[in-house]
């Protein structure tokens, strides 16, 4: 069944108004599923119990590649005030994954009316869980993606409006690392301090410190963020606590300098234990690996986008992290490449405010699905495939 660009906008908003939470996506794989099912598309049996891998094999040999589309919303309320806003308070597709899904399926319908001549196989993963950094790595675990030699991710863009396309090579998005540090002293009354030990002075010490030196021995020319967010301590005025805590985030672009931070944060909460005689324990919980670009991808994805009428640009790394990482790293010699595409200009992703230019949705399927097409293909393969659709 063939829909007309009206109708995928309409999908769109309809992803909109039923946003679903990480792990949640249980109406939302339904409809998935049910738009591959009348499009003809073959859906894989996974034990994903959310989300859907689907797949397109072309009449032709040729490579095998993956399109994977996030498709969770976020814990945020809706304050856009579109017509077809969220129907579920306190839930929203703040972050773009409506758009995605609606793209990644539009795409797919292009390819399959086009699988007789179609070289190679395309695999199609509506991810979930992805704001979790939990998703990636189920649809990995699964199998199904080991035959893949390219993976191909894209992304929501406020910065840029729609028919723009930013193309770039190397680090585009940081790894996301969570750290966590507990001081451990002794209470006591506050008004008798040499009873006890207190941890507070100790942790913002630590703070301090780690917003201070944790990226020392790094290069300045690679981007890297360390920021403390939260610290806790005491329940009362007139009480020192026995623990006080800090968490915070850590991105980084490079794996000898993520590795580096680490360990400077680890060396820096352990110097205490002697200093202060306070015991410490450092929590590392390392997230999705930084989001990489194959230079060969980027030049390929260029012409495509030109071809397609889009306007090219290169926009600098975002800290921001994403678990399309994931995909690369699971299959040995696999390229990756990820673009982020113009939604119109407004407010920023994971804003209540933010939207999408529904126009943005038949340009962006058109050019993954030629970009797709092209690298599948295998020179004299069979007859010549998407150009221009």
């Amino acid at each position: 069944m063939v829909r007309s660009e009206q109708e995928w906008i309409a999908l769109f908003q309809r992803f909109h108004r039923h946003p679903e939470l990480g792990g949640e996506e249980i109406e939302t794989t339904k409809m998935i599923c049910d738009v591959l099912r009348e499009q003809g598309i073959e859906l894989v049996p996974s034990a994903l119990k959310t989300g859907a891998i689907a797949v397109i094999r072309g009449a032709h040999p040729g490579r095998t590649v993956c399109l994977r589309a996030d498709i969770d919303a976020l814990p945020v309320t809706e304050l856009t005030q579109l017509p077809y806003g969220s129907e579920h308070l306190g839930k929203m597709h703040a972050c773009g994954h409506d758009y995605h899904i609606a793209a990644a399926l539009y795409a797919a319908s292009l390819l399959q009316e086009q699988r007789g001549r179609l070289c190679g196989t395309v695999y199609l993963v509506f991810q979930p869980a992805e704001e979790l950094m939990l998703g990636g790595k189920e649809a990995v675990a699964t199998g199904l993606l080991r035959g893949a030699e390219e993976f191909y991710g894209f992304h929501a863009e406020p910065s840029l409006r729609a028919g723009q396309v930013s193309v770039r090579e190397g680090s585009v998005m940081a790894a996301c690392d969570r750290f966590a540090v507990s001081v451990t002293g002794r209470g006591c009354h506050g008004a008798a301090p040499q009873l006890g030990n207190n941890p507070i002075p100790v942790l913002a010490s630590i703070v301090h410190e780690i917003q201070s030196y944790a990226a020392r021995g790094t290069s300045p020319l690679l981007p890297k963020v360390v920021s403390v967010t939260h610290v806790s301590a005491g329940e009362t005025w007139n009480v020192i606590p026995d623990r006080a805590f800090l968490e915070g985030t850590a991105r980084s672009m490079d794996a000898q300098e993520r590795e580096r931070i680490h360990q400077n944060v680890v060396q820096i909460a352990r110097a205490y234990e002697e200093l202060a005689g306070v015991q410490t324990e450092v929590d590392w919980q390392f997230g999705p690996a930084a989001v990489i670009n194959d230079a060969a991808l980027c030049g390929a994805a260029r012409r495509v986008c030109a071809a397609a009428g889009l306007e090219c640009v290169s926009l600098p790394p975002a800290m921001l992290g994403d678990d399309f990482s994931e995909y690369g790293l699971s299959v040995e010699g696999s390229r990756s490449l990820y673009l982020k595409f113009g939604v119109g200009a407004g407010p920023s992703l994971h804003s209540p405010r933010f939207c999408v230019d529904p126009a943005a949705i038949r340009p962006t399927a058109e050019c993954l699905a030629a970009l797709l097409a092209k690298r599948t293909a295998d020179a004299g393969s069979g007859p010549e495939t998407l150009q221009q659709l």
